[in-house]
């Protein structure tokens, strides 16, 4: 199976579905993220952090990403997240990577625009999708801090869209990336407005955490594309803990991280097989 593009698993129109993008780190995670992925019978994005890939030798988790996506039985998207410059999204595509994210939000509007069509012009000569965002998430994501929000105006939705030609824009309605405090408070006013000004799909950043209901709305009212990020962390590290705790002396490097790619594979495949057809059930 090759590499997808973004803009070949995005199913567009009402009633089909999102699709989940999950965070990688290692082998292991992406193993996991593609076994579930093949256990679901479902495309997957499998999204690596700009910081991350960004750190010293982390390019080979890159190449690494991109070969076992071109063996997967299923349709993967290898996607860059968050880069916030140009230089980073041209690593990515180098790399072999289907598609990227250029994260301009904590510019001005029009800021963005530039850095964004900058980005789109160099990624679709080569084939490659682009994923933009306006309105800022708070929270941290891999070693990368946000203080304050910043809501999105739904009034711009359609204005960026057209004038970058991104194929999916990320929007802030009050999700945010890390574990939430409380309840999120979703504003999907803002998302029901947004989707209704463009046809472009619309993606949900922050997803561990979100509850079902609020998941099915979202998806409900236009939402294309999700991302799980802390899920898979805190299913990685909770494994090592409790298995490297129950047999310290062992140090087992060769049973624990089969174990990890086990427990990621089955987030990948619950929330994959939630996000296309089991939303609908939280519906009523």
């Amino acid at each position: 199976m090759s590499i997808a593009t973004l803009r070949e698993v995005l199913k567009t129109g009402h009633d089909r579905g999102a699709i989940g993008a999950f965070s990688t780190y290692d082998l292991f995670t992406a193993q996991g993220i593609m076994n579930g992925a093949e256990k679901a019978g479902l495309p997957v994005i499998a999204m690596i952090g700009a910081p991350v890939l960004n750190k010293q030798g982390n390019e080979e988790i890159g190449r690494l990403m991109v070969r076992l996506a071109d063996k997967a039985k299923v349709p993967v998207v290898v996607f860059l997240d968050h880069a916030k410059d140009f230089e980073s999204c041209m690593k990515a595509i180098r790399l072999g990577f289907s598609a990227v994210m250029i994260d301009g939000s904590h510019l001005s509007f029009d800021e963005n625009v530039q850095l964004t069509k900058k980005v789109v012009t160099v990624a679709k000569a080569v084939g490659v999708s682009v994923e933009g965002e306006i309105g800022a998430l708070a929270g941290v994501e891999d070693g990368e801090g946000v203080v304050s929000s910043k809501m999105t105006n739904p009034d711009d939705v359609p204005r960026f869209a057209d004038l970058t030609g991104v194929d999916a824009l990320a929007i802030s309605i009050g999700n945010a990336h890390g574990l939430y405090k409380g309840k999120p408070n979703l504003n999907f006013g803002i998302l029901e407005k947004s989707a209704k000004l463009t046809q472009t799909p619309l993606v949900l950043h922050g997803g561990t955490g979100i509850e079902k209901k609020q998941f099915a709305r979202a998806i409900d009212l236009g939402i294309k594309k999700v991302n799980i990020g802390t899920e898979v962390k805190c299913a990685f590290m909770d494994t090592f803990t409790k298995l490297h705790s129950e047999n310290k002396e062992a140090y087992d490097l060769v049973g624990i991280p089969q174990a990890i790619k086990q427990a990621v594979a089955e987030v990948a495949e619950k929330d994959l097989k939630f996000f296309a057809e089991q939303w609908r059930e939280y519906l009523k």
